[in-house]
């Protein structure tokens, strides 16, 4: 999902808690916003934070003017191959980071390249592309006139899980991590995104110290027993659940998360069901959220208005039903694509809505 979908989520789930929306209209108090905020909170930590925080083994990074797309191509086989080693070595553990560049020619120009793991041939392949624009618009007629497409056979057999060419040209590149897996190495796109931060043990955490900070800020304590100390449930529940709507909406997809980080490593498979960037769940996320945001201001009113059956059929059911019948008229008869190329654009997906 997109950041406003995320965002919409999370400040729906507040208006669930009656207390919560006589707060907000009675005391002006934001937390409903709050609620947004956090249902946010995970893709902020990564793409602010997390990110920067990588330290890659390898950093290839080409020379805008001259670029060498087999030095390129023989650098990633290198760390593909290290990473077989290394994980022999250590009993599967290792993992080597690769980060690549960008090749910056101005203040907004790019020299675009692409990377792509061919599994059938076991080989890195690196092409080098046109100049671009911040907008990714191509130069015409500005391709390197001669330039080889760089190739490089990797010893272990690769397990790639994204089918499509890694295009990189503006802003900041992407990361890949390999580990050996068997016999095999496996090939992780962003392997910073949807880590700890995508972890429902962390909402239970950042519950636990919101519940308290707001407890302590408003004077607000729970008692247990003859225990009694700053908390509010209120807002460590809004807090929580907020977060594991974003996790559990990003579960529809393909990258999955790692659920339950510390006690898991790796990422929890996706459903496969969406890819982040389609419009219509995004479309209908946003307007479901919109529709139960209402719907719970109206019934923890003084003089609710809205009676249940019909609002829900005229501004869920028939919508949902129109949206998802145009829809299917539209990619009916489209070609099938594989899980590998869908997994792809959901991952670039991630990256541009960062970046823009």
């Amino acid at each position: 999902m997109k950041g406003i979908a995320h965002f919409i989520s999370g400040a729906a789930i507040a208006t669930f808690f009656e207390e919560a929306v006589k707060a907000a209209s009675e005391e002006l108090s934001f937390i409903i916003v709050l609620g947004g905020i956090f249902g946010i909170l995970p893709d902020t930590l990564d793409f602010k934070f997390a990110r920067y925080f990588e330290r890659p083994d390898y950093e290839i990074d080409p020379h805008p003017k001259s670029p060498d797309p087999q030095g390129i191509a023989d650098r990633i086989a290198q760390a593909i191959n290290e990473a077989y080693e290394r994980g022999r070595v250590e009993g599967g553990r290792g993992r080597v980071v690769v980060k690549l560049h960008t090749m910056k020619l101005g203040a907004d120009l790019w020299r675009r390249y692409s990377v792509q793991f061919d599994t059938e041939k076991n080989e890195v392949v690196v092409k080098i592309g046109p100049v671009v624009t911040t907008s990714q618009v191509p130069y015409p007629d500005s391709e390197i006139k001669g330039i080889k497409e760089g190739r490089a056979r990797a010893k272990p057999k690769m397990l790639q899980t994204y089918g499509e060419e890694t295009t990189i040209d503006i802003f900041s590149g992407p990361s890949f991590s390999f580990k050996r897996k068997g016999d095999a190495v496996e090939i992780t796109f962003l392997p910073w995104h949807r880590r700890w931060s995508h972890s429902l043990t962390l909402t239970l955490l950042l519950g636990l110290l919101g519940g308290l900070a707001f407890g302590w800020m408003h004077g607000i304590h729970l008692t247990l027993r003859t225990w009694k100390f700053p908390f509010s449930l209120l807002h460590g529940l809004v807090i929580s659940l907020a977060m594991a709507v974003h996790i559990l909406e990003d579960q529809l997809g393909f990258m999955g998360s790692n659920l339950f980080y510390p006690l898991t490593k790796e990422r929890t498979e996706g459903m496969k069901l969406i890819r982040s960037g389609d419009a219509i769940p995004n479309l209908l996320t946003v307007w479901t959220s919109l529709v139960l945001i209402l719907f719970n201001l109206d019934r923890f009113s003084r003089e609710p208005a809205l009676p249940p059956l019909p609002y829900f059929l005229f501004t869920l059911l028939i919508p949902w039903g129109l949206i998802l019948g145009i829809n299917f008229l539209f990619v009916r008869g489209k070609e099938r694509r594989s899980d590998e190329e869908l997994s792809a654009e959901e991952a670039f997906e991630e990256t541009e809505e960062v970046e823009f």
